[in-house]
């Protein structure tokens, strides 16, 4: 669980730490993109202990993530 915590962690700093070093506005919206994604996957197996849940209930509270960041990756290359 400590790992988890550690994990969690880094990728709350990632994007502070990429704005710092300078990295462009593109590369930092797909770096929040994907930690959105290994956050949502940790927190719901982790956190909800859904690591064991059946399928079905585990795609659907992982889906979230996955929808939202489709929507405003659609809403990004539009804009």
């Amino acid at each position: 669980m400590f790992v988890v915590y550690i994990i969690l962690m880094l990728c709350t700093m990632a994007p502070v730490i990429a704005i710092q070093v300078g990295a462009d506005i593109t590369g930092l919206i797909w770096l929040v993109f994907v930690l959105v994604l290994v956050k949502a996957l940790l927190l719901v197996d982790h956190f909800m202990e859904m690591k064991h849940a059946p399928f079905g209930w585990r795609l659907a509270s992982q889906g979230w993530a996955v929808v939202v960041v489709a929507v405003l990756a659609g809403i990004h290359f539009v804009a």
